[in-house]
């Protein structure tokens, strides 16, 4: 749904919100546009607007320059999966935390493998999975970026033993699927993954100063 069309509806609401029956049916519909114009927005440039969405205030770096076109274009789609999902991180859906920290886990792996090999200069370590040996190298290097890596993981194994691997198997060889604590990992979530978000755009600031504006 483009502008004009937003446009368009709300000018029909408009024409007959004195008719209305009902306030809460246009409350329910002005919701409706009001995210759709998120949508709208969002899918200008995707990578700003998550960004921005997540640490609740402007990044004021250009990522663009510092990832390299090609970089920064998939590192915007995997931002876009995550906004199709959820435009307000502040009001994540309970039931949608799993899809949304998957591409959001991807999108962070862009910014940590620009970081291993571009501004460290070095080879990602493989520890087992590709992902986790990958936070675990930058959780071992020294300052804050340690704990954005410390977080990583935490967040990688909420998303793979909590959400993922749900399966109980019992002594007699029964098996359950249980229901993860949505809650508390959204709680977790919601914690953590501004805080990485804040340490990469300081590291890469420091990193790229003359792209900071």
């Amino acid at each position: 749904m483009n502008f004009k069309e937003i446009e368009n509806i709300e000018n029909k609401v408009a024409s007959t919100e004195t008719s209305a029956s009902s306030s809460f049916q246009l409350d329910i519909l002005n919701d409706y546009l009001e995210k759709e114009k998120k949508k709208s927005g969002a899918k200008e440039n995707p990578f700003v607007f998550f960004y921005e969405d997540v640490i609740s205030s402007a990044m004021s770096f250009n990522f663009k320059s510092a990832l390299g076109d090609v970089q920064y274009k998939n590192a915007s789609e995997d931002a876009l999966a995550c906004l199709e999902i959820c435009v307000d991180f502040s009001k994540l859906p309970l039931y949608s935390i799993s899809g949304w920290l998957q591409n959001a886990l991807k999108f962070t792996d862009h910014l940590v493998l620009h970081y291993i090999q571009e501004v460290l200069k070095e080879t990602p370590i493989i520890l087992g999975g590709e992902e986790k040996s990958r936070y675990i190298q930058i959780k071992w290097k020294k300052g804050e970026i340690s704990d954005a890596g410390d977080k990583l993981i935490y967040l990688y194994e909420l998303r793979s033993k909590q959400l993922e691997h749900r399966t109980r198997v019992y002594p007699d060889g029964k098996q359950e699927i249980i229901s993860p604590p949505r809650k508390l990992i959204r709680k977790e979530i919601s914690k953590s993954f501004p805080e990485v978000m804040k340490i990469f755009l300081r590291t890469f600031k420091s990193a790229y100063p003359s792209y900071a504006n």
